[in-house]
């Protein structure tokens, strides 16, 4: 799970701006971003939906209330 970032030092850099150069823009279809606004909608749905059922069916706590 945990990962070592390495120092972004100027020759780091330089094999990180070498190597983009070298893959060159990669084309996506249209599906890939329609896709993503999907799965963020339904992300954004789901916790609306999670937000209330926790307000319709929990009381607040008593001691917030005082």
């Amino acid at each position: 799970m945990f990962f070592r970032i390495p120092l972004l030092t100027p020759g780091y850099i330089r094999y990180l701006q070498t190597q983009a150069a070298r893959t060159g823009p990669q084309r996506e279809g249209p599906f890939v971003p329609r896709f993503a606004m999907l799965l963020g909608l339904v992300g954004i749905g789901m916790s609306g939906y999670s937000s209330r059922q926790l307000t319709l069916y929990h009381k607040p706590s008593a001691h917030l209330l005082r």
